[in-house]
C-alpha cells in the first residue's frame, strides 16, 4: 500500500497539483482508513508518513490530516468512495475564485468530467460535512472547494489522481484560451 501512496503522492507533486506541504489523500480498507499525517509532502512519502485510523475519533487522529473528518465523513456517506484525493491544483483554484462552476471546453474534459461544480464554502469547519452532503446529493466524483482545492474520491487514488489531472489540464486550457490575445 505504501507504493501506491509513494506513486501516486509523487505524481501529484510532479504534476504541479500540489506544492511542497499541501494536499492529502486515503484509501478506506475493512477496518479503517489509511490517510496522509499532517503536514507531511506528498513527494517521497514513506511508511511512517501515513496513519491507520479508526472511523470514529480516537487519538490516532491527531497524527492525520488536519482534513481528516473530511475524509470519515466522505467514507461514511458515499459507501463506493475507496480513495480520496486532495489537492491544491492552481489552474482549478484560480478558475474557483471567478466560476460557480467549471465546464471544459477540451474534448476530454467533457467527455469524462462535463461540469465541476464550485462550492463556495465560507466557514472551513463546514467543508468537513458540505462536500461529504455534497457527493451524497450528486452523481459526481470530484468537486472544487472555492480558493482551496479540489476533492476526488473513486475505486482507488490512481482513479481520483486521474479526475483530478484532468480538472486541472481542462482548467488550464480554459485560463489559456481566455487570456490570448
Amino acid at each position: 500500500m505504501i507504493s501506491e501512496f509513494k506513486r501516486i503522492g509523487d505524481m501529484l507533486f510532479f504534476m504541479g497539483l500540489v506544492d511542497a506541504s499541501s494536499g492529502n489523500m486515503s484509501t478506506k480498507v475493512k477496518d479503517g482508513i489509511w490517510i496522509t499525517k499532517t503536514g507531511k509532502s506528498l513527494y517521497g512519502l514513506k511508511s511512517k508518513d501515513i496513519v491507520k485510523i479508526g472511523f470514529e475519533r480516537d487519538v490516532r487522529w491527531n497524527a492525520a490530516s488536519s482534513e481528516v473528518e473530511l475524509h470519515v465523513n466522505i467514507y461514511k456517506t458515499i459507501d463506493k468512495a475507496s480513495a480520496i484525493v486532495h489537492a491544491h491544483s492552481p489552474y482549478t483554484v484560480a478558475l474557483s475564485v471567478v466560476y460557480s462552476k467549471i465546464i471544459p471546453i477540451d474534448h476530454e474534459g467533457k467527455l469524462f468530467l462535463k461540469q465541476v461544480d464550485i462550492l463556495d464554502i465560507k466557514n472551513w469547519d463546514e467543508a468537513k460535512n458540505a462536500i461529504a452532503q455534497y457527493f451524497n446529493e450528486t452523481e459526481n466524483k470530484i468537486v472544487i472547494a472555492k480558493g482551496h482545492g479540489v476533492f476526488a474520491f473513486s475505486d482507488n487514488l490512481f482513479d481520483a489522481l486521474k479526475l483530478v489531472s484532468a480538472l486541472e489540464f481542462s482548467s488550464k486550457i480554459i485560463y489559456l484560451k481566455e487570456n490570448i490575445k
